[in-house]
């Protein structure tokens, strides 16, 4: 696995996980096209996260989100495309 992608989920799963979310519940939601759909799993520093592609996700996003069932639910971008600038 690329080490920047690595790097990228670790800092964003962080906060999740310092506001006392359990990774096993998280899950990285990507792109079926990017090439870490094809994983069932990253190990990252805090423990495994589940890999999710979405074909409604497009290539070059990824969040992470976390799964149903306790109040609020955990949610970070891994990467957000920038938006375009509308000149107006």
């Amino acid at each position: 696995m690329n080490p920047r992608a690595l790097k990228m989920i670790e800092a964003a799963l962080h906060p999740l996980i310092k506001k006392g979310r359990r990774v096993e519940r998280i899950k990285l939601v990507v792109s079926s096209d990017a090439p870490i759909s094809t994983l069932p799993f990253v190990q990252t520093r805090f423990g495994s996260v589940r890999v999710a592609p979405d074909g409604l996700v497009r290539k070059g996003l990824a969040y992470l989100m976390e799964e149903p069932g306790l109040p609020g639910r955990g949610f970070a971008w891994v990467f957000q495309a920038p938006t375009p600038k509308v000149e107006r």
